[in-house]
């Protein structure tokens, strides 16, 4: 078995109309608990992501809480497919500042991956690893040196993160111009890497 996004992935992330205002923003992501909402149009087509640092600036700046909230939000986002295996997605977050990520289907937002979700899995990974090891196996071997394959159920030793080379992230959006398609197939292109 092959543990994928969609397997840890958050499945009702908080999505925020574009018509959302700065105060209705602010309330449901304190409602909710959340550091960030997804902004989408009316047909549920990811448009950017408004996170409660960009609420509090605005909020700071007096901005009047009736404005809508899309006007704070940021576009540069990397989105992950719900089919990437794990394997390929912690390389994400070992090399950008992003602590949660989208998960994202056709264009529409399925889910929300976080750091603590990839840490939760390879900590239970690494627990089941270790129950299966048998006694005669190498006990100097490090857990933090070692992964076990979803496919295979080996383990295996990791290679140091100096030496991994990740795909190049395809789909980081930096400019309102981009369309769904344009989503799309910056998705396709990172599920691929």
């Amino acid at each position: 078995m092959q543990v994928t996004v969609r397997d840890l992935m958050t499945s009702q992330p908080l999505l925020l109309s574009e018509l959302a205002t700065v105060e209705e923003a602010t309330r449901r992501i304190l409602e909710r608990a959340v550091g960030e909402a997804y902004v989408v149009d009316d047909d549920g087509r990811l448009l950017g992501t408004v996170s409660d640092f960009a609420l509090l600036k605005a909020r700071i700046l007096l901005t009047d809480a009736q404005e809508p909230a899309s006007r704070f939000m940021s576009r540069n986002m990397l989105l992950l497919k719900p089919d990437m295996r794990l394997d390929q997605v912690t390389g994400y977050f070992r090399e950008s500042c992003y602590p949660r990520l989208a998960v994202v289907e056709n264009g529409r937002v399925v889910g929300q991956l976080s750091r603590r979700d990839v840490l939760r899995a390879m900590v239970v990974i690494e627990e089941i690893a270790l129950a299966s090891v048998d006694d005669d196996f190498e006990t100097s071997l490090s857990v933090s040196n070692t992964a076990v394959s979803p496919e295979t159920g080996l383990i295996h030793r990791l290679e140091s993160p100096a030496a991994t080379v990740l795909p190049e992230p395809a789909c980081l959006r930096s400019t309102p111009e981009l369309d769904s398609s344009e989503t799309v197939r910056s998705m396709s292109s990172l599920a691929t890497g």
